[in-house]
């Protein structure tokens, strides 16, 4: 999807932050499989910066902050402080770093983005030193998510564009990467089913954004219903996180 053509920039945040909570689950996972000393960090698929200042404070890092929209980048750039992060505009596909400069590639939520999976994997097999490593969290076609079952014309959109499991492993496989891990990891969406509904009002993401307003109409009235009669519940999902190494 070409997010410069459309209007989700202005709402991503809102759409799809997290709590501190969270936001510290994802470093110390990705801190657990990283490399020791990291000085260098690409955050691949940027998007608006969620992660790219966080991973600057964490690892006491330079971090490269990689996303080929421009009205991403431009609400990225309107955050107070940006320590220790550049961003540049490119494609996954060609990253603009020298050859083995950097110690931790990060994506969140970019795989389906990319036009290339294996030609992205061998951009980060080059830029990364030898014991550096990719650290992806992507939902994939394995696990649905929950609006699914409020919007029907997603199951299609999903299906189609998100991949697998077996295919993101495959295409770092044959890119080169020497070792891989996977697990799943269960991600708080929002506190309760009313919040969680607000988010998808926002249509903050690719998919959501994309249903016809007739059957995104019917949907959020299906949801907002659902979300009445569950109180306080949270709705949370598996994540899939990945982590991809080079020998």
């Amino acid at each position: 999807m070409d997010y410069d053509k459309s209007s989700i920039a202005s709402v991503y945040d809102r759409g799809r932050c997290n709590p501190p909570e969270v936001l510290r689950q994802w470093l110390d996972l990705v801190a657990s499989y990283a490399p020791a000393n990291v000085q260098h960090i690409v955050d691949l698929g940027c998007g608006t910066g969620r992660y790219s200042q966080a991973l600057a404070r964490y690892f006491g890092a330079k971090v490269t902050a990689i996303d080929p929209s421009q009205r991403m980048l431009e609400e990225a750039r309107k955050k107070a402080a940006w320590e220790r992060v550049t961003f540049l505009a490119a494609r996954g596909e060609h990253i603009p770093i020298t050859d083995n400069a950097v110690d931790l590639v990060f994506m969140s939520m970019v795989v389906h983005h990319l036009a290339d999976i294996t030609g992205t994997a061998r951009e980060c097999l080059r830029v990364l030193r030898r014991g550096g490593c990719v650290s992806i969290r992507n939902s994939t076609v394995d696990i649905p998510s929950p609006e699914l079952d409020f919007f029907p014309g997603l199951r299609a959109l999903t299906n189609a564009e998100m991949p697998s499991r077996r295919a993101i492993v495959s295409a770092f496989a044959v890119a080169g990467f020497d070792s891989n891990s996977h697990r799943l990891v269960r991600h708080v969406l929002a506190p309760n089913w009313s919040a969680y509904a607000e988010k998808i009002a926002l249509k903050a993401t690719s998919f959501i954004s994309r249903l016809p307003e007739e059957d995104f109409q019917v949907g959020m009235s299906a949801l907002r219903s659902h979300a009445g009669s569950m109180g306080e519940q949270a709705v949370a999902m598996d994540i899939d996180f990945f982590v991809f190494h080079k020998g």
